[in-house]
């Protein structure tokens, strides 16, 4: 099941939040595509981020499979800046199983409902995973930003069009 969570309203839910955080941004396989400055994520410094979601504009969507929260998308949006896909996680035990998808389209569907017209997102060029995803849901390229990671890897700025 997706749905949004609010994780200050329940220390279960920002338990288990913080913990999947910490777990998928610290994937050996995955870490490289969450991180700029490729420096480990800690259990503190995501506590804080997360406690701090609403004053940066950022709501999450997870996949909650029976308590355990198998993926999550976390979503910035302020009016002045617009709508963002800001990060997208999926447990590696789960991947290519229709979770980040679903997710894809939970958000897609909130930026539709709140009256967005288009949604960005940035993605690192090497993780060609996320790039696929995107591009099947007609997100297009529309920027790039060299040597954006501490290992020199460029990010690619891609935008949806919302009709």
């Amino acid at each position: 099941m997706i749905r949004l969570l609010q994780p200050l309203d329940n220390k279960s839910n920002f338990d288990k939040l913080t913990d999947s955080l910490h777990r998928f941004l610290n994937e050996q396989e995955s870490f490289k595509f969450l991180s700029y400055s490729l420096i480990k994520f800690d259990k503190r410094t995501i506590e804080e981020l997360t406690r701090q979601h609403k004053e940066n504009g950022i709501d999450y969507l997870v996949y909650d499979k029976e308590g355990v929260f198998l993926g999550l998308l976390a979503i910035k949006r302020k009016q002045s800046q617009g709508f963002e896909l800001f990060l997208l996680a999926v447990d590696k035990n789960n991947q290519k199983t229709g979770i980040g998808q679903g997710l894809i389209n939970e958000c897609i569907s909130l930026a539709v409902t709140e009256g967005y017209k288009c949604i960005d997102s940035f993605v690192f060029a090497d993780n060609k995973n996320m790039l696929r995803l995107l591009i099947k849901n007609d997100f297009r390229p529309i920027d790039i930003q060299y040597h954006a990671r501490a290992d020199g890897m460029d990010l690619v700025k891609l935008r949806k069009y919302i009709k």
